[in-house]
């Protein structure tokens, strides 16, 4: 199945919750705001021992101060204008965002969702009167300031002193539902125009496609064939799995399995031509023998560096070292789950090892230049002792993922990316293959690819829940080849429904999420 690199979609799949330390800075403003003149000072939903939760309605540009905040970017931290000095410990702090075209939320009701939870810990935090009090998200949301940011904060109760926030009447309509008490939350009946002052950090968006090897260990031609699904990707295509197996129980689907074995694993027919830029290469283990026994991860197969487990890293730990490389040990990976990210920032001469989303380790370096090299393996390197156990989400970036961009993507399902046109140089497709729609969730277009190896007649139909045919996408004869067709789902209510692909004997079905 050559050069089918890229076949299906790149998808980012969300409602992640991660759990990272708050970062709270107090002389600091945000990048962008809303307000910074509320003298009503508030206690929804910091200042309620026993717990409160507040749904608030942000108008769609709202964030104007000092500046309009443009497409494009994802916020990373929120902040609340107080109005009281004081320490206090949450439990279950927790912050859920979503957008809607919607201009007032319905009195005596929550916004239905749905949510992206974007923070969620018990926690510490710290205020100063008039000052504004940071929260990190342990997820970046995306946001479009063309639709309105809806926000439900809440807390299931808190000890030290407590937190007022200013709040700027935002008429008309309402723009705040708070809860009747504690946890489980429940709206009080009314509602108002309060909004309240917060601002946000925000990076640019950011597509979270790996561009040089993304093996997913799933949707393959053959038991010892596997796709890189990267964008646009390097090496060949399909790949040849040595010794190891695929099989169940990787971090989404199905994974690579060693028994660290010698002269085994994939090798990619990738250059290395990683040179002096930053990079980012991840993986997700699990099943690791927790001894000093050394088995090689990945690695350039002539040694100018490698990843492996055990040996010189200790016992059940990881490390990466090389030629000009400084060791960087992730601790206590074994037996796992456990997602290992290795980044390196050419900006810094740094390299940052993180353990499912969090930094472990950073090991400043001496410039690196990583020669092109003459081969990369993954599940081993060289001929020595391979993968022992699973493995899951090997990705490779010619780029370095902030902090921020790591914690988001670790635990992130990551679809295969599709090829959006072909070249007459580019064979076709060996085996018959219908990918996940992207995006998904979706509202109302969504894009569906599928792979042809011989032409044939096709249908392409869509299905409710309950398995009544909701709409006829293909019924006609095509030609062998890789076909992205766009589905406008604008006459469908929201909902769960499901897309079957039926030619030459060939039948295959994936769910969609349609969310309005």
């Amino acid at each position: 199945m050559k050069n089918i690199n890229n076949f299906c979609f790149k998808n980012v799949v969300t409602f992640l919750i991660l759990f990272l330390m708050v970062s709270l800075t107090f002389a600091q403003t945000p990048q962008y705001y809303n307000f910074n003149n509320g003298t009503s000072a508030n206690s929804f939903p910091f200042n309620m021992a026993a717990g409160k939760a507040v749904n608030t309605l942000f108008l769609p540009g709202a964030f104007n101060q000092p500046a309009p905040l443009p497409s494009g970017y994802q916020i990373t931290a929120v902040y609340f204008r107080c109005g009281t000095t004081g320490t206090r410990s949450f439990t279950n702090l927790h912050i859920l965002m979503a957008q809607d075209t919607i201009t007032s939320l319905t009195m005596g009701t929550f916004y239905p969702g749905p949510y992206d939870t974007v923070f969620a810990k018990d926690t510490s935090t710290s205020s100063t009167s008039g000052g504004w009090m940071k929260i990190q998200l342990s997820k970046p949301f995306v946001y479009d300031p063309n639709k309105s940011l809806i926000t439900f904060v809440g807390q299931c109760g808190y000890t030290g002193t407590g937190t007022t926030v200013y709040n700027t009447t935002v008429s008309p309509n309402y723009k705040r539902i708070w809860s009747v008490g504690g946890c489980p939350f429940t709206p009080y009946s009314g509602g108002d125009a309060s909004t309240v002052n917060f601002g946000v950090d925000v990076e640019p968006a950011v597509n979270y496609t790996p561009e040089v090897i993304y093996y997913k260990f799933e949707n393959n031609p053959a038991a010892n064939l596997v796709l890189n699904c990267a964008n646009p990707g390097a090496g060949v295509n399909p790949a040849t799995v040595l010794v190891h197996t695929l099989g169940p129980g990787g971090q989404f689907d199905s994974c690579m399995i060693g028994t660290g074995a010698t002269n085994s694993g994939i090798a990619t027919g990738w250059a290395t031509n990683l040179g002096s830029g930053s990079w980012t290469i991840s993986m997700w283990l699990d099943s690791l023998p927790n001894n000093t026994s050394l088995y090689y991860l990945w690695g350039e197969t002539t040694g100018s560096f490698r990843c492996f487990l055990g040996g010189a890293a200790g016992a059940g730990n990881v490390i990466l070292r090389g030629t000009g490389i400084t060791d960087v040990v992730v601790s206590a990976v074994a037996p796992g789950p456990t997602a290992v990210t290795y980044v390196y920032d050419s900006a810094t001469a740094t390299i940052y090892g993180y353990k499912n989303g969090v930094l472990a380790n950073s090991v400043v370096q001496t410039p690196l230049n990583l020669a092109t090299g003459t081969g990369f393996k993954v599940g081993a390197y060289s001929t020595s002792a391979g993968l022992n156990g699973k493995m899951d989400e090997f990705r490779v970036y010619k780029r370095a993922l902030s902090a921020t961009q790591v914690a988001a993507s670790w635990n992130m399902d990551i679809a295969c990316g599709l090829v959006t046109g072909m070249s007459k140089n580019i064979p076709l497709p060996e085996t018959y293959m219908l990918c996940q729609n992207y995006p998904n969730p979706f509202n109302p277009t969504t894009k569906i690819g599928f792979a042809l190896p011989r032409s044939g007649f096709v249908t392409l139909k869509v299905y409710d829940i309950l398995g009544k045919e909701v709409a006829t996408l293909i019924n006609e004869y095509k030609t062998a080849g890789n076909y992205i067709y766009e589905f406008n789902a604008s006459n469908l209510s929201t909902g769960i429904y499901f897309y079957t692909l039926n030619v030459n004997g060939f039948t295959d079905t994936k769910k969609m999420l349609l969310i309005k």
